[in-house]
């Protein structure tokens, strides 16, 4: 069994219109903050465009829920996380595992 010890938050990319009659895209929380299991998977740096860059992908783990997509983006520690893929494990409704990789 995992340690869920983090709290993290789940956002969707919301349109919203501004006062100026524009559409602006806000995140905003689809749920209360839930417990995770947080684990770093990989870190790599590469160069690009005579630039450093740094790409970490990371684990979360939380409980079943059936309405998180790959859509959505995870907030921890005040650092946005874009989920790339959602782990069910063979369907049972136990944990969710969430792949993600830093904004």
């Amino acid at each position: 069994m995992k340690l869920k010890d983090k709290k993290i938050e789940i956002l969707a990319v919301q349109s919203v219109i501004n006062e100026n009659g524009y559409a602006v895209e806000t995140l905003e929380p689809i749920c209360p903050p839930v417990w995770a299991y947080f684990r770093h998977l990989s870190g790599r740096e590469y160069h690009a465009a005579n630039a450093e860059h740094m790409q970490e992908e990371v684990l979360f783990s939380i409980n079943w829920r059936n309405d998180i997509t790959t859509a959505h983006v995870i907030r921890y520690n005040g650092v946005l996380w874009n989920i790339t893929r959602v782990d069910t494990f063979e369907g049972y409704k136990g944990d969710i595992s969430l792949y993600c990789k830093k904004i």
